[in-house]
């Protein structure tokens, strides 16, 4: 059982005599479900300190050691809940059975509401939000992570910190691309989540590349018996879009079962509208201006299923088997360009069009064994892990491109095909174990890692209808990569104070190399990852804290592939087999008020960043992105965060951020050396929940979001908002629910400009697509409704860069 504190008196200044005696119980509500986390408090008669306290087990029970005879005032308090007391005589051991609690009412004119309401503990570098039971529990762990404060969400992209999150479910590392995560969290019910750790300064148990971390935890089952659930959503944007899911969990004494499915059919549509001057070898005088108009429509179709399978061996050892598949059997881009060319007059000089198609398909299948074994019976555990994936991705694409005079008189074509595959086996293997020691918690462990990535790409020109291999142009890839990491780390809290530090230690084998240009990559090295954070409680309502993390980026899979993904026939993506990974280094102040105002001042350091930087190639008219590590990158950010229920009916949070962002990279296509892009910007985020009924069934919600400037690479952004608006509706005894809502109301998301100025590079980019999307979603839930699953994913870190950024 957990502790939060444990206070002993003297009384009168008397000697404490034997103490032998327990008392215990179980805490439960209404429905005789038991609550975890209520705390209990131990007084001795007419005093006003209490002699012990604890909180509940996860089964709602307590017990109190080690006290003498005599009379005793018990008091039990959980938020949502009124406060409880009991008064007793104690001569010998006593058992009080199941303590009750009464759900607290408040009346506000003639709305009377009952609800547990969020709460929100606050450290230096972590974040935890407790949503269980609370009415922000509803609808999909998609629309609960747009309700947590400092998270991010626009489209399928989550954000901390302007930083793309490592996702972990109950502590485990989750193996999905983004758009895949995004799936996994619309197909899981909010009502099986117990909280939500938005952790922007990771302990060493972590993994070293999960600089920032959303911890999703779930609650854990209780009652035997089967529940389900279906579910379907359709959008609405300049197209339709559809998917449906079905979860099913089932639970006996020694098995806990849970298999889920989920299919997406999606259609999408994008254009953007781009200016780029090339400049003369002088880097002064236009050479051409170039302003083209581009369209994509976007077909894809995506099965995923999970299905996992927890065994309890017996009291102290227990296994799991997972496996997760997500398949993309169908997917299509269809690419239209349009580019009119200008001499440095603006008089027009020749059009070009260009028609490009891909098609790809991709198979992401992942197994995994965990086993576990209790050590003691205080809390020291000894866990292993072994997981496989298997990813294989598939892809076609056609360009042709149309040369014209400026009375439209036509010159030429070009046209070429490509074909490309991605083929990675992944395994890694993991042990921990974790022990109370000296009063605190102590964690270590090993993990080893193996990758191995298989890629190539067949290049044809195209004449006649005639395909014609082009060696030049075609590559094959293989990738291979070993990591091998192990950690310790130590947590203590004690009545003012609290603790963590740790250090982990990575060593990484690589080696790449590729038939074209010979080997190419070839790195060793190691790295230490110290992290540590120091936390003071002042008094009841003032806290401060100091914290410290250095993490690693590794470049993904797809970054290191030096093939060519064009856009239009002058326009490109590549890799960079160059690529070394990023090292980042943060410190963090951080100061928090009645758990209500949050203060963070924060400063990261990161040598060798990664990103994609555009460059436009002035000789050759062409305009390439291409990956590559910054000279250097670093921010400056002052955070407050508000968060509160204003009253029984509205629960409120705000986010600010004020900061400074540089990014110094080589100027590839310059004659300088190096460029520094950098800017100070405001980030503000509010999130309003409003109850609407008496019997918490219908709900709205309101986001809104504003950034004014911010960089990314060489690129400049500026000004984006949104406002979304939705609302939720339970009914046949909360079996259903129906909800409804606009991502993006009025349409501000659209026109978003991006440039990238600075010695002779000069272009800029307006990009719209579909940002303003109405949704109407339906779940029913079958069987026991109030069981919760075992749901969770596979812990492949590794996986995780196989996706896209």
């Amino acid at each position: 059982m957990k502790r939060l504190f444990t206070l002993f008196c003297c009384l009168c200044g008397g000697i404490m005599i034997a103490q032998n005696l327990n008392i215990s119980g179980r805490v439960t509500d209404a429905s005789q479900l038991p609550l975890s986390f209520v705390n209990v408090l131990v007084y001795k008669a007419d005093a006003e300190t209490p002699s012990q306290g604890t909180t509940t087990d996860e089964d709602g029970s307590f017990i109190f050691k080690g006290l003498v005879a005599g009379t005793y005032k018990l008091n039990f308090s959980y938020i949502g809940f009124e406060n409880t007391e009991q008064t007793i005589e104690l001569s010998s051991n006593k058992n009080l059975g199941n303590i009750v609690l009464k759900e607290s009412s408040e009346t506000l004119g003639e709305t009377v509401v009952t609800a547990k309401l969020p709460t929100i503990k606050k450290t230096t570098g972590k974040l935890v939000f407790n949503v269980e039971n609370t009415s922000l529990s509803v609808g999909s762990t998609m629309d609960l992570l747009k309700k947590t404060p400092g998270v991010v969400v626009i489209g399928e992209n989550i954000q901390i910190k302007f930083s793309s999150p490592v996702t972990y479910i109950n502590g485990k590392r989750v193996y999905l691309s983004a758009a895949e995560v995004t799936s996994l969290l619309e197909n899981t019910d909010a009502a099986n989540i117990k909280s939500i750790e938005v952790i922007t300064n990771p302990t060493a148990k972590y993994d070293a590349d999960a600089a920032t971390v959303l911890n999703i935890i779930t609650s854990k089952p209780i009652s035997i018996g089967y529940k389900g659930s279906l579910n379907t959503t359709y959008t609405q944007g300049i197209y339709p879009k559809y998917s449906f899911g079905t979860s099913h969990f089932y639970k006996n004494n020694w098995l806990n079962l849970y298999a889920s499915y989920n299919y997406n059919t999606n259609k999408q549509y994008k254009e953007d509208e781009s200016y780029i001057r090339y400049f003369k070898p002088d880097e002064v005088s236009t050479k051409s201006i170039w302003e083209t108009y581009f369209n994509r429509t976007t077909n894809s179709e995506n099965h995923t299923g999970n299905l996992v399978l927890d065994f309890t061996l017996d009291d102290k050892n227990s296994l799991s088997l997972t496996s997760n598949i997500s398949m993309a059997p169908d997917n299509t881009y269809h690419n239209n360009g349009h580019a009119y060319i200008y001499n440095p007059q603006k008089q027009l000089d020749s059009i070009n069009t260009t028609l490009s198609e891909v098609n790809y398909k991709k198979d992401n299948l992942a197994f995994a064994l965990d086993y576990q074994r209790k050590l003691n019976d205080n809390g020291a555990t000894l866990s292993a892990a072994a997981n496989y994936i298997y990813y294989n991705h598939r892809q076609d694409q056609s360009v042709s491109s149309d040369y014209f005079l400026p009375d439209n008189d036509f010159l030429r074509n070009n046209s070429f095909f490509t074909n490309s595959a991605q083929n990675s086996n992944i395994f890694t293997g993991q042990t921990d174990v974790s022990a109370n020691l000296w009063e605190g918690t102590f964690t270590a462990g090993f993990k080893f890692s193996n990758i191995d990535t298989e890629s190539k790409i067949n290049f044809f020109d195209t004449e006649n209808n005639i395909d014609t291999f082009n060696d030049a142009l075609s590559d094959n890839f293989n990738y291979k990569e070993n990591i091998y990491a192990e950690y310790i780390n130590y947590e203590k809290e004690w009545e003012k104070w609290s603790i963590t530090a740790g250090i982990r230690g990575e060593y990484t084998d690589i080696n790449g190399i590729s038939r074209t240009v010979g080997e190419v990559n070839t790195q060793t090295y190691f790295e230490i990852f110290p992290s540590a954070s120091v936390n003071y409680n002042i008094n009841d309502n003032n806290s401060i804290g100091i914290g410290y993390n250095r993490s690693i980026h590794r470049p993904r899979y797809e970054s290191l592939n030096p093939f060519k993904y064009f856009i239009t026939e002058n326009n490109f993506i590549a890799g960079n087999p160059h690529l070394v990974p990023s090292i980042k280094d943060k410190i963090t102040l951080s100061y928090s008020h009645k758990n209500k105002w949050f203060f963070d001042l924060y400063y990261e350091n990161i040598k060798n960043g990664l990103g994609s930087l555009s460059f436009q190639n002035n000789e050759n008219s062409t305009l390439r992105s291409v990956y590559d590590n910054l000279v250097n990158e670093y921010q400056y950010s002052f955070d407050i965060g508000f968060y509160s229920s204003l009253t029984s009916w509205w629960y409120f949070h705000l986010s600010t951020s004020s900061y400074y962002l540089s990014n110094k990279f080589n100027a590839l296509e310059s004659s300088q050396d190096a460029y520094t892009n950098d800017t100070f910007g405001q980030y503000l985020q509010t999130y309003n929940n409003f109850t609407l009924s008496k019997d918490r069934s219908f709900t709205a919600d309101i986001t809104a979001l504003y950034i004014s400037n911010f960089v990314f690479g060489n690129r400049y952004f500026k000004n984006q908002s949104f406002v979304n608006i939705s609302f939720r509706k339970e009914f046949w005894d909360k079996r259903a629910s129906l909800t409804v809502g606009v991502d993006d109301i009025f349409n501000t998301l659209n026109n978003v400009a991006s440039t990238t100025k600075y010695y002779n590079q000069d272009n800029q980019f307006l990009v719209n697509q579909e940002n303003r999307l109405f949704r109407i979603g339906f779940k029913y839930n079958l069987g026991n409704a109030r069981l919760r699953d075992n749901k969770k994913n596979i812990n492949i870190d590794e996986g995780d860069r196989l996706g896209d950024e």
